[in-house]
């Protein structure tokens, strides 16, 4: 089918502006999000011409007839600023804004702004998060969300946190763009990694957020009865990345292994080779892991807070992060066969439902209104 866009008044929306800066490949969340929901908005829209906005040229976007990156210089709001003049001089008729609330607080009134909010991290669970990001996030949420045209979340959840802070967002046209997964996210045989041969899998930066204790916990519980079972955890250090250590009991220790920041495409080794993703996660906006690791067939385990069961559906097994007891029991239940057979089953049908090419239409669409 042949999409053609229009705006309100009838002519062709003819170019959008994206803020790539994090849209630089490592790892998932907003970095992710921004490169691949801009690479389908590209392929879906091949008449409008695309300004992506960065701070060096991006290898993973092409110059093209209607592709365009600008290099913005300087640092933190300079950017932002450096940006603003910018497009004073060069305006575009969309402007998206995937990772950051600055440039749309700072913006015009008169620009059309789309501001993708991810989660309300900054305000939920700020003593857990660095507090520089938290400071500017709580600085410029709100001057954003009333200079914007149109606020897209990750998932409903994230929407839900959004009016609860801001109530005022209500009067704001709002539009739920989910993640999904890449062509390149699925089962693979590759054993290039040196790893444990049955393991269970964790995945994320080292934050208290992502409750990498309590599976270290949990996996103290059952560790006894499951002499060749290791526990593996892949993720950069992150904010009080010290006390994640030390809650690791020293018999334990030649079980436990950190491989420390991994690149995404290796994730899908780890994702194929695991017994299970482990993502007790205490809030999360969306929860990226979870969909790919079922894409490469691996079961999984996460909370049953936040965006998480919206994320995976009935193809997870939803538990309580607070319960280190109920995820040792889940672990337990998952290392049965059978019961992975059915895991991997509904994962795998699951994600046929999250595709980037129709959270692009729904979002182009939704611009033209």
């Amino acid at each position: 089918m042949e999409l053609i866009y229009q705006s309100r008044s009838g002519m062709a929306m003819k170019s959008i502006g994206i803020d790539i800066r994090e849209a630089n490949g490592f790892g998932a969340g907003k970095g992710r999000y921004a490169e691949e929901i801009t690479q389908a908005l590209i392929r879906q829209a091949p008449d409008v011409e695309f300004f992506l906005f960065t701070k060096e040229p991006n290898p993973r976007f092409k110059n093209s007839k209607n592709v365009h990156q600008v290099v913005i210089h300087g640092r933190s709001i300079l950017w932002h600023l450096h940006l603003r003049r910018y497009l004073n001089h060069h305006p575009v008729d969309v402007f998206i804004a995937p990772t950051s609330y600055i440039y749309p607080a700072i913006a015009p009134r008169s620009q059309k702004i789309v501001t993708v909010v991810h989660d309300l991290i900054a305000f939920l669970h700020s003593k857990d998060h660095h507090w520089f990001p938290t400071l500017v996030e709580r600085l410029t949420l709100k001057p954003a969300m009333k200079k914007t045209k149109l606020i897209v979340t990750v998932s409903n959840h994230t929407w839900r946190d959004l009016e609860l802070q801001l109530p005022d967002v209500q009067n704001t046209a709002h539009l739920v763009v989910t993640p999904a997964i890449g062509e390149n996210v699925h089962y693979v045989e590759d054993h290039r990694m040196q790893l444990p041969e049955r393991f269970l899998l964790a995945v994320g930066t080292l934050l208290p957020r992502k409750n990498i204790q309590g599976v270290i916990k949990a996996f103290e519980q059952i560790a006894e009865s499951k002499p060749k079972l290791n526990l593996v955890i892949a993720g950069g250090k992150g904010w009080k990345t010290s006390e994640i250590y030390k809650s690791i009991p020293a018999w334990l220790e030649n079980r436990i292994h950190f491989l420390g920041y991994v690149p995404h495409h290796e994730l899908m080794e780890l994702y194929s080779r695991a017994q299970m993703l482990v993502f007790p996660s205490f809030y999360e906006g969306f929860g990226i892991p979870p969909l790919e690791a079922m894409a490469c067939g691996c079961p999984v385990i996460t909370s049953n807070v936040s965006s998480l069961p919206e994320a995976v559906g009935d193809a997870g097994v939803l538990i309580d992060p607070e319960s280190t007891e109920e995820l040792a029991e889940a672990i337990l239940e998952m290392l049965g066969p059978q019961r992975q057979s059915l895991a991997k089953e509904r994962a795998y049908k699951h994600v046929q439902s999250f595709s980037w090419d129709k959270s692009a239409s729904l979002l182009l669409e939704q611009l033209l209104k």
